[in-house]
């Protein structure tokens, strides 16, 4: 099955989350797509600011994929597997090395090149709707990350490379839907960044380290400590 995408462009807005969460609220079917070519409060992870400067792809997509809400978090992988095979269009595998970063980080050559937020809408406690956000370094990166434009072996444009992205997103999407986690667990395994290494996992109260020894069935990742394997949900980590 592939996804019928209708995107959505806009010079500038506060949020592409929160557009499409108000396009989920309306009733606008799978496959809308908010794109911008600013953020003025783009979103991160745990309600953190997205610098969002002209430049660089800010796409928000809906998704209403028909599952318990337990298995809306496989969605990030999903959405890390495709980014990560829309870039390989553009980037010599020989010269610069991808990696995925859990939760939802893309790395090339150790720095920081996209992000994806995942949020849901409930309705009579059931899942409604997967708002993604992703945003994909294009021709400007902060300090410590790295944009595509200075690393493809071919001229990049933003809107090639958001259908790049949608037609690969659509592509994963079906077979998660067709054939569940674990192909895109064991795709995403394949490209993990850090597996095997030592890692600290920081939680809101508390932090674990260990060594990385990949994702469960649910994408929860796994950590090998001294008194045993640790299950964590969600948090951030620092390998080293």
């Amino acid at each position: 099955m592939s996804v019928a995408w209708r995107v959505n462009l806009y010079q500038s807005v506060s949020s592409t989350m929160t557009l499409a969460h108000e396009a989920s609220a309306a009733g606008a079917e799978e496959g809308y797509v908010i794109q911008a070519l600013m953020q003025e409060s783009g979103k991160g992870r745990h309600g953190n600011d997205w610098t969002s400067p002209m430049g660089n792809l800010y796409l928000s997509v809906l998704l209403r994929p028909n599952c318990v809400t337990e298995r809306a978090g496989e969605l990030a992988f999903v959405v890390a597997v495709a980014l990560s095979a829309a870039l390989d269009v553009y980037i010599d595998p020989k010269k610069h090395v991808k990696k995925l970063k859990w939760p939802n980080d893309i790395l090339v050559d150790g720095l920081k090149i996209s992000g994806i937020l995942i949020e849901t809408n409930l309705h009579d406690n059931s899942l409604d709707s997967v708002v993604i956000g992703m945003g994909l370094n294009i021709f400007k990166a902060p300090d410590l990350a790295v944009s595509l434009n200075d690393i493809a072996e071919e001229p990049v444009y933003i809107n090639k490379v958001r259908e790049t992205v949608l037609d690969k997103l659509s592509h994963y999407y079906g077979e998660w839907q067709e054939s569940g986690f674990a192909p895109i667990r064991k795709i995403w395994l394949n490209q993990a960044h850090g597996l095997n290494e030592p890692m600290t996992a920081r939680l809101p109260q508390d932090k674990f380290k260990g060594i990385f020894k990949g994702i469960d069935e649910a994408g929860s990742l796994i950590l090998t400590m001294d008194e045993g394997d640790k299950i964590i949900h969600a948090g951030d980590v620092h390998f080293g």
